[in-house]
C-alpha cells in the first residue's frame, strides 16, 4: 500500500512489518518490527491507518500529516527498530561523548535522566533524533532505548553511588569497526513517537523546536557577559568566610573579569536547613556585601535533598512535602553526599515551601541566586510514592526544572527533561580533568551541540580545566600506597574534621590533590579549556590560572576578556533564541547539512552563522585542520581570508592562539 503525503512518500510491507518514508526517490528512513500484518484499514478522510498484526494484540496507528507521521502503538513490549542510515545526533548528554551518534554503541537501557549512569546516560535528556537526511524522531511515552548496540558479551555495569562504575570510555563504548547492531531500537508500552520528515538538519532541529518550544525570555545578561567563579573545583568542600573573600580578592587582583561568585558545597548547617554554617560563616551578610562591593553577585549552592537530621527534614516529614515509601515512611535516598530526604517536586506546597525558604535566606542575607544541583529521575525509587502520580519518573524532573525556572533567573540547573522552555542556564555535568572525550576536554563542543541541537540554547559548560577530581592510577605502586597507607589516614582526619567529603572522599595531601598523575590539569590544558569555552554562551571558572604560572594567568585572562568582547553578539543571538528558537551555538553542518566533513566535525563550532571557532582539544599540539564551511573567512587574529568549502591542514595554533575566523562574505548561492 502506498500513499503521498505532501512531504514525503510512504509504503509498507507486511510480513514482517516494516515501513519506509522516502522523498524524492531517497529513503528517509525506515522502520522494522518482527511482526505480521493482519489488517490494513485506510481512513482517507482523517489520513489514518490501522493496522493489527498476527503474532499479538498490539495495534498500530499511523496519522499522517504534511511532514509528519505519528507512530502510536497499543500493546505491551513494543519493539521498533531503525537502521542508523546517514549520521545521527541529538539525545542528550553522554558520558563518553562522541559526534555523531553513530561513532558508539549504547547499550539498551531505560531512558531516564541519570547521574553518572552505567550506560553513559547523563543529566539532561530528550528522546529525540536527528538524521542527515532531515528526519526527526521524537518519542512521547516512556521508553527503554539501544543506539548501534553493542554485542552480548560486551560488559555491562549498574548504577550505585560507591559501586564501580565502569571506565568512563566504556559507558557508551566506541565502535571503531562497525561491531554495533547499526539499528536506534525503541522499545516500550504503548510505544509513541512522531516521525518529521525535513530538509535537512537545521530544518530537523526547527521542526523539533516548534514541537518542544523555546525560552519566552533569556537569562539575566550578566550571565552571558561576564565569568561565574565557583569555589567548588578549586576548594571542594573546604570552604569558609575567609576563603570565599580570599578567592574573591584574588579574582579582583588578577584583573579577572567576574560577574557572579557561587558558593557551593559545605556552606550549610545541614543539607536542607538553608542556613550558613556560623563556625565556618560568622557572618554571611556582612560576606556578602564585601563580594557587591568587589562587584560580585552571589549565588549559593543548594540540591532537593535534606539530611535526615536536618530542622527542615523533620518540617519536610510533619507537612507530607518529602517522597514517600509505599509504608507512608518518607525515603531515605543515596546520593553521593550519603543519604538523605528527597523533596516532593510533585507537590506544589513542597515547591513552595522550598521556595519561601530559600528567599528568605536571599533577604537575610543578600544573596543574589543559586546553583541548583541534581533533579534527575535516578534518584527517585520506582516504588517511590509522590504526591502526584506520574506517568514517569523523568516528569520528576521536568516538574523540578519548571518550577526553578518560574521562580529564579539568576541560577543555573544540571538537570533537564522536556524543558526546552525553561528561561536559565543549563549546566553541562561535572567534567573531569582529562583531555578526553571520556568527560574530558575533548567532549565539551560535541556534548554543548548536543544540547543545542536538542532544543537549550542557553548553555553553561561548566568550570573551566574540569572539577579536578582526583583519581587514583588502576595499579601500580601508587596505586598501592595511597590504598594501603594515605587513604586510611585521610579517612581518620576526614572522620576528625565532622566527615567532610574532600577530595572524591579523601583529605589528600596537597602535594598529591594537586599532581597530574592523580587527575588534576596541567597549564597547557587549563588554557586550551579556557580556549573552547571563550566563545560559548558562558563561561565559569574555579581553578585558579594564577596558580599555574604567569603565562597560564596571562593566557587565560586574554581569553576571558575575549568572551567579554564577543558579549553583544551573544547577546544578540541569545534573543534571537527567544524569538525563533535558533541555537546560539552551531555545528558547522548548519551551513554546509549535505558535506560529509562538516558532518563529521566535533571539534569546532559557529558562533551563530558569522563566527567560526576551531580551538585545539589535544595534548601538545600546536597546528590543527580547519573545515571551512561556503563563505569568506578572515582570521580573526592575522587578517588572512579563506574561500569554503574547504580544509586547510596544519593550521597554526600555537599555545596562546585560538583559531578564530569571522565570515565577511556569504556563501555564494
Amino acid at each position: 500500500m502506498q500513499t503521498s503525503p505532501r512531504h514525503y512518500e510512504f509504503s509498507f510491507t507486511e510480513a514482517p512489518f516494516c515501513f519506509t518514508l522516502a522523498q524524492a526517490e531517497q529513503q528517509c528512513v525506515r522502520v522494522n518490527t518482527a511482526l505480521t500484518v493482519a489488517s490494513a484499514t485506510w481512513e482517507e478522510a482523517g489520513g489514518v491507518l490501522r493496522l493489527t498484526f498476527a503474532e499479538s494484540v498490539a495495534r498500530l496507528t499511523l496519522a499522517f500529516a504534511a511532514s509528519q507521521v505519528m507512530v502510536r502503538w497499543e500493546g505491551a513490549g513494543i519493539v521498533n527498530q531503525i537502521p542508523l542510515e546517514g549520521y545521527w545526533y541529538g539525545m542528550g548528554e553522554l558520558i563518553h561523548q562522541r559526534w555523531p551518534l553513530n561513532q558508539v554503541m549504547l547499550q539498551q537501557t531505560d531512558f531516564i535522566t541519570m547521574d553518572n549512569g552505567p550506560t553513559g546516560l547523563l543529566c539532561i535528556l530528550t528522546p529525540a533524533w536527528l538524521a542527515s537526511t532531515g528526519v526527526l524522531v521524537l518519542a512521547h511515552s516512556p521508553l527503554a532505548v539501544g543506539l548501534n548496540q553493542p554485542p552480548a558479551s560486551a560488559p555491562r555495569y549498574v548504577w550505585d553511588f560507591g559501586a564501580q562504575q565502569g571506565p568512563a570510555e566504556q559507558r557508551p563504548a566506541r565502535d571503531p569497526g562497525g561491531e554495533g547492531d547499526g539499528l536506534l531500537t525503541l522499545t516500550g508500552d504503548d510505544l509513541h513517537y512522531t516521525l518529521t520528515v525535513t530538509a535537512d538538519l537545521p530544518a530537523a532541529h526547527a521542526a523539533l523546536v516548534e514541537q518542544v518550544g523555546h525560552p519566552p525570555q533569556t537569562p539575566p545578561a550578566r550571565l552571558f557577559t561576564l565569568p561565574t567563579w565557583t569555589t567548588w573545583a578549586r576548594y571542594k568542600d573546604r570552604i569558609d568566610q575567609k576563603t570565599v573573600l580570599r578567592f574573591a580578592r584574588e579574582i579582583v587582583a588578577h584583573e579577572y573579569p567576574h560577574g557572579v561568585l557561587e558558593i557551593d558545597d559545605r556552606w550549610q548547617t545541614q543539607y536542607g536547613d538553608l542556613i550558613f554554617d556560623p563556625q565556618r560563616f560568622p557572618d554571611p551578610a556582612g560576606m556578602i556585601a564585601q563580594l557587591h562591593a568587589l562587584g560580585f553577585q552571589v549565588t549559593a549552592w543548594t540540591m532537593p535533598f535534606l539530611h535526615p537530621d536536618s530542622e527542615a527534614a523533620r518540617e519536610g516529614a510533619a507537612a507530607g512535602y518529602l517522597v514517600r515509601r509505599p509504608d507512608g515512611a518518607p525515603y531515605l535516598i543515596n546520593w553521593w553526599q550519603g543519604q538523605g530526604y528527597l523533596l516532593d517536586a510533585t507537590n506544589p506546597e513542597a515547591l513552595a515551601w522550598f521556595g519561601e525558604r530559600l528567599r528568605a535566606l536571599q533577604a537575610a542575607t543578600g544573596l543574589d541566586g543559586y546553583k541548583f544541583d541534581a533533579g534527575e529521575a535516578c534518584f527517585l525509587p520506582e516504588d517511590a510514592v509522590t504526591h502526584t502520580p506520574l506517568p514517569h519518573r523523568n516528569d520528576f524532573t521536568h516538574r523540578y526544572v519548571v518550577w526553578i525556572g518560574a521562580n529564579f533567573s539568576l541560577c543555573e540547573v544540571r538537570s533537564g527533561w522536556f524543558n526546552q522552555r525553561a528561561p536559565i542556564f543549563s549546566r553541562l555535568w561535572d567534567e573531569t580533568s582529562t583531555w578526553s572525550h571520556a568527560n574530558g576536554l575533548r567532549s565539551i563542543i560535541p556534548s554543548a551541540l548536543s544540547l543545542s541541537l536538542t532544543g537549550y540554547p542557553f548553555i553553561l559548560p561548566d568550570m573551566v580545566g574540569g572539577n579536578a577530581y582526583f583519581t587514583l592510577p588502576e595499579r601500580g605502586l601508587w596505586r598501592w600506597l595511597i590504598a594501603r597507607v594515605i587513604q586510611p589516614w585521610s579517612a581518620r582526619r576526614a572522620s576528625a574534621d565532622g566527615g567532610a567529603f574532600g577530595t572524591g572522599g579523601l583529605q589528600l595531601p596537597r602535594w598529591i590533590e594537586q599532581s597530574p598523575r592523580f587527575g588534576y590539569p596541567t597549564a597547557e590544558l587549563l588554557i586550551r579549556w579556557t580556549q573552547v569555552n571563550a566563545l560559548l554562551p558562558a563561561m565559569q571558572f574555579s581553578l585558579a590560572p594564577w596558580n599555574f604560572g604567569k603565562r597560564c594567568a596571562s593566557l587565560c585572562r586574554k581569553y576571558a576578556r575575549l568572551h567579554e568582547t564577543f558579549a553583544p553578539r551573544i547577546l544578540a543571538l541569545a534573543q534571537a533564541a527567544v524569538e525563533t528558537g535558533a541555537p546560539l551555538i552551531r555545528p558547522l553542518f548548519w551551513l554546509a547539512p549535505h558535506d560529509e566533513r562538516a558532518l563529521l566535525c566535533d571539534d569546532a563550532f559557529l558562533l551563530g552563522d558569522d563566527l567560526l571557532v576551531a580551538p585545539v582539544v589535544h595534548e601538545g599540539q600546536r597546528t590543527r585542520d580547519i573545515y571551512f564551511p561556503p563563505g569568506t573567512w578572515r582570521d580573526y587574529w592575522t587578517g588572512d581570508t579563506i574561500t569554503g568549502p574547504t580544509v586547510l591542514a596544519a593550521y597554526p595554533a600555537p599555545l596562546e592562539t585560538l583559531p578564530l575566523f569571522e565570515r565577511v562574505a556569504p556563501m555564494r548561492k
